[in-house]
């Protein structure tokens, strides 16, 4: 991502408007009727975690698959950097094309992918940005494809490439490589944590920039663990996950000097996540609170401790 400057004053205020998209869709998730969970839940402000590191079964979707959702959150951060410090609403759109006669011994799920994850404000994005032309507001839209394979039947792998533009002239366009592995550890347990399908799915994501305007290319690592478990018995659709997540580097944070910084932001936070959502077939919802952690001497436009409330939906057809 780009960088910005500045500070973010995050109050009492803040913190309950976050805390108010967490606890207001939950009463929409009571039904106790048998649906199928979700088995990604979204860890992150990016289009990839949500949809590179998931591969649904060729039997659930069909060989050509569109997933499309919206997301809304209270301030965008991504990777323990401030990109816009007002509420954004964050449509994205993926198509899948599985492709079940590569698979081949322990590859199975193979898969390509595109599509377009967008930021939109409401305003400027704020933070001393700039927002210009017939698209004002439409701070953020990304480009991406890539590849996506399980080995045997629990290991998931995916390439993704990035292209990062902004309609809004905010900032210039640059590229991502992205490569994601991850573990389903949840056949490994047994007793009361197997009865609530509980799991800790160790990942760690790579992301490699390629172009970035102003600064060297930097090479950004996040291993992460998000335990979960299923709220409610066998019935409940509902899902409860907590992330653990670190941010590593070496150029992408930086103090105010210009001197690299590895360690860029600790985050975990609470997520609630439900499929057939309200009786409808493949429509997931999501709610959650982010707490970010961040490295004081990092110049992120950050203060040292943010909350951040997302609510949001994907529709799978």
């Amino acid at each position: 991502m780009h960088d910005v400057s500045g500070s973010s004053a995050y109050g009492v205020a803040a913190v309950k408007s976050a805390l108010s998209l967490l606890v207001a869709p939950l009463a929409l998730f009571a039904s106790p009727a048998a649906a199928q969970m979700a088995q990604t839940l979204e860890t992150d402000l990016r289009p990839s975690e949500s949809t590179s590191s998931h591969t649904p079964a060729v039997s659930a979707l069909g060989r050509v698959s569109v997933t499309a959702g919206a997301r809304f959150v209270s301030e965008y951060i991504s990777r323990g950097i401030a990109f816009s410090d007002k509420p954004s609403l964050q449509p994205s759109v993926t198509m899948r094309i599985a492709l079940p006669e590569l698979t081949n011994g322990a590859v199975t799920n193979v898969s390509v992918f595109a599509g377009n994850w967008n930021s939109m404000q409401f305003d400027d994005p704020g933070l001393g940005q700039q927002s210009s032309g017939s698209l004002r507001g439409w701070y953020e839209a990304d480009l991406y494809a890539g590849v996506s394979m399980k080995l045997g039947d629990s290991v998931a792998i995916s390439g993704t490439y990035f292209r990062y533009v902004s309609p809004s002239n905010s900032f210039r366009g640059y590229n991502d490589l992205e490569f994601i592995v991850s573990y389903d550890d949840s056949a490994l347990w047994s007793g009361g944590a197997a009865n609530v399908g509980f799991s800790l799915a160790p990942a760690l994501r790579m992301v490699q920039e390629a172009g970035r305007p102003g600064r060297k290319d930097a090479l950004y690592i996040q291993p992460s663990l998000t335990p979960s478990l299923r709220v409610g018995g066998h019935s409940s659709k509902v899902r409860a996950s907590v992330p653990l997540v670190l941010g590593l580097s070496d150029h992408y944070y930086r103090d105010a000097a210009g001197k690299d910084e590895t360690v860029g932001f600790f985050r975990t936070g609470l997520t609630l996540a439900g499929s057939d959502f309200v009786g409808v077939p493949g429509l997931t919802a999501t709610t959650g609170v982010d707490l970010w952690l961040l490295n004081d001497r990092v110049a992120n436009g950050l203060d040292d401790i943010e909350v951040v409330g997302r609510a949001g939906f994907s529709m799978a057809l």
